[in-house]
């Protein structure tokens, strides 16, 4: 079977966002709260996305092992892995960094200082805002190098060998924000209020800084997985 890049959702309205948008001139395939997973052979890049549950709870949500499983394969075997949110703890926590459940509660367009250039950041350093809706964290995990950093969380995104998690939602557009302000439960807004998601969705959609992180990194993750191809 011919490769394709690999989205791996654990919620069922998830899009990928830029993610896929940035990556749909490449063959892609998505695997939804799966039980099984393909063989690496048939895999060019693998995307995991956020998701509401904790990435903790393996009983519960066995696609969650079946996830981290394939993370490390796929980083041994050299395949791009990007992990969104879930997917950055779910990547951490799997190569031995300390997940503590419910150490912040973040809604929102937050700063992050991105601390050393890496191409699926768009090799950019220094501030950007980008969206964050997480209460769980994840250390960093021993040997990967710290990326970025926030005034909350220490390990907003490492790179391990080919794969990159990011704590922040880099993938976020506005159809992303619409579908968490509608289906998602609870919403944005009930969580914060409408002005603030008008707020984030305007500057989601016009911050030059963010909106040039957001094309040169998923760019630069495309062009590795094409690699593979």
């Amino acid at each position: 079977m011919a490769r394709s890049v690999l989205f791996i959702k654990h919620i069922e309205y998830e899009t990928g966002g830029h993610a896929a948008t940035l990556t749909s001139h490449l063959p892609t395939r998505e695997a939804v709260f799966p039980a099984q997973l393909p063989a690496l052979d048939e895999i060019a890049g693998v995307v995991i996305t956020g998701g509401q549950m904790s990435a903790a709870e393996e009983h519960e949500h066995p696609s969650l092992a079946l996830t981290a499983d394939l993370a490390l394969r796929a980083i041994d075997a050299e395949i791009p892995v990007l992990g969104l949110c879930l997917g950055h703890q779910i990547i951490g926590r799997a190569l031995g960094g300390e997940h503590r459940e419910g150490a912040v509660d973040e809604v929102g367009i937050i700063d992050i200082d991105v601390l050393a250039p890496d191409p699926w950041l768009g090799e950019h350093v220094g501030r950007v805002g980008a969206m964050r809706w997480n209460s769980d964290v994840v250390a960093l995990p021993p040997g990967a190098t710290l990326l970025a950093t926030s005034a909350t969380v220490e390990n907003e995104a490492f790179r391990y060998g080919s794969a990159v998690g990011m704590q922040f939602h880099l993938e976020a557009d506005d159809r992303v924000m619409r579908l968490w302000d509608s289906v998602a439960s609870p919403t944005l807004s009930e969580l914060r209020s409408p002005d603030a998601v008008a707020a984030w969705r305007a500057h989601l959609a016009t911050d030059p800084t963010l909106q040039g992180v957001v094309q040169r990194g998923f760019a630069a993750f495309a062009e590795a997985c094409a690699l593979r191809l």
